[in-house]
């Protein structure tokens, strides 16, 4: 006859087997179901935020605003909000801030290890144009999506913890390269965002560094000569190719709105010794089709005198630069900046980028050295690294988008192409391999999906352009960016719910 167990033994063997069965993966069959019930209670009070957010637009590391309405409504609104426990001016700055989560059901021990999921979210604008990035949406979608995983979490009996990360001035100083340095995202190995713009895909995103480039001289119109020398340097060196694989170097000049990530749709070129009509057909030679969407007008200066010269569209500074180019070797003939004669000194951004981290300092270096003899400094920005599409979650979410509550959308895919910059791309700390271009490694995985904002049929602007703000600020984005945050939701539960697939998708980690 075996000997009889001891209570102790009992007690220890039925504790475990509880905890045992707490952290198995749950029946999640009804989640789609459940995240669309859970969505209409707390998606409507956050979207109210987004809206107030697209209506009072905040430059980086002054989103006040932004922070006070987020915090206000985890710490006050809510039903209950015991539910989170809210950090306000974390990590050391003013504007951002952390909400945290954890739900542990009773056979879980207050000391055992449960598997987390980070949400970021942004806040900052444009200088001039507001929310025309529709970082609105990126706070929206953090919060809509962390508050839904929480909500089915606890729904669902699964022990997990889920953080969200308010990120301050993505547009001009990387704010999460200062959160990083802090310690915001320790000790988590998955973060979820995601950005709107103006088509649907899963794509890396290029690495970035501002080159400020200053010019000066005695006199006003030499300075304006010096720094069109340099632009137009600058443009022959990319066309002829610049090192790297889809290196660019945008100038901006900084004249009226002369932010670096804001698309310039208007120049100005003063021009003397030269006459409205000389100017008119010089300027009339050089536009064609490579200009799209440009126009121009050619008046008399009223106040300096000479000929004005106003580019109009995408890349108007362009249009200026190749009129430069033809009337500066002419006898006589000067150019001013209309409106700041005064001024003896100008600066010049060059927005340069390049698809692999690893080679921006050598595009940086070749845009440098070119124009080098001509500037009085040249000094740069912080860098944000490439951001690389990490494997497995991609696919997972195409296919969850496909499904009727998700919008049976089908327009989904995984490019190749990186069509801008996120400082998200510090978080990921992604190690390349220098031949093939492969992603190899990573410090935290980040998915950065890049969802469509705009109605069919209408005109849509591309991100920091002027007419994208009023995009950000319609129903129908509003909409879109439900269903992303209900997506992402989906998939924080089932990676919270399932080591297996929680492995799959951290696999990338320290390799």
């Amino acid at each position: 006859m075996p000997p009889l167990l001891s209570p102790i033994f009992l007690a220890l063997a039925t504790a475990t087997l509880a905890q045992t069965q707490a952290t198995q993966p749950r029946d999640i069959s009804t989640l789609p179901t459940l995240l669309q019930s859970i969505s209409a209670t707390v998606f409507p009070p956050l979207k109210a935020i987004a809206v107030s957010i697209w209506s009072n637009p905040e430059l980086g590391l002054s989103e006040h605003h932004a922070h006070d309405l987020i915090v206000d409504h985890f710490t006050t609104q809510l039903a209950d909000p015991s539910l989170w426990t809210v950090t306000p001016h974390a990590f050391g700055l003013p504007t951002a801030f952390k909400l945290e989560s954890s739900f542990r059901p009773p056979a879980v021990p207050p000391t055992a290890a449960i598997p987390t999921i980070g949400f970021l979210a942004e806040y900052d604008a444009l200088v001039g144009i507001g929310h025309a990035c529709g970082h609105n949406h990126i706070a929206l979608n953090g919060l809509a999506a962390a508050s839904m995983t929480r909500a089915a979490l606890t729904s669902l009996g699964i022990a997990a913890r889920v953080v969200v990360i308010g990120t301050p001035d993505e547009e001009n100083m990387a704010g999460k390269h200062t959160l990083l340095q802090a310690g915001a995202f320790d000790g988590i190995d998955v973060w979820f965002e995601a950005h709107p713009t103006s088509a649907n895909a899963v794509q890396p995103m290029n690495a970035r560094v501002n080159a400020i480039a200053s010019f000066a001289s005695a006199s006003h119109t030499q300075t304006v000569r010096t720094a069109y020398e340099a632009l137009v340097a600058v443009r022959d060196l990319t066309t002829s190719g610049l090192p790297g694989t889809s290196s660019s170097a945008v100038p901006v000049e900084e004249v009226g709105m002369f932010e670096c990530n804001v698309v310039q749709g208007q120049i100005s070129l003063g021009i003397n010794g030269s006459s409205v009509a000389a100017v008119q057909a010089t300027v009339s030679g050089i536009l064609d089709s490579t200009y799209p969407g440009v126009t121009f007008t050619v008046a008399q200066d009223t106040i300096e005198g000479g000929v004005n010269l106003t580019a109009f569209g995408p890349v108007p500074l362009v249009l200026t630069i190749e009129t430069f180019r033809a009337l500066s070797a002419q006898p006589g003939v000067s150019f001013f900046l209309p409106g700041n004669t005064t001024h003896t000194e100008l600066d010049i951004i060059w927005d340069i980028r390049s698809r692999y981290t690893q080679d921006l300092n050598t595009v940086l270096n070749a845009v440098t050295a070119i124009v080098d003899d001509k500037t009085t400094s040249i000094t740069t920005d912080t860098i944000y690294p490439a951001l690389e599409v990490t494997p497995f979650l991609p696919g997972v979410l195409i296919d969850l988008l496909k499904t009727a509550p998700y919008g049976s959308q089908t327009d989904w895919a995984v490019s190749t192409f990186a069509p801008a910059s996120t400082d998200a791309s510090w978080l990921q700390g992604a190690v390349v391999d220098p031949t093939t271009k492969a992603l190899v490694g990573a410090d935290r995985v980040v998915f950065h999906p890049n969802f469509n904002i705009c109605q069919a049929g209408e005109p849509c602007a591309f991100n920091h352009e002027p007419p994208f703000r009023d995009v950000a600020g319609t129903d129908f984005s509003y909409t879109r960016t439900e269903v992303i945050a209900r997506s992402l939701a989906h998939i924080a539960v089932e990676l919270l719910n399932d080591p297996a697939m929680m492995a799959n998708a951290t696999a990338i980690l320290g390799s």
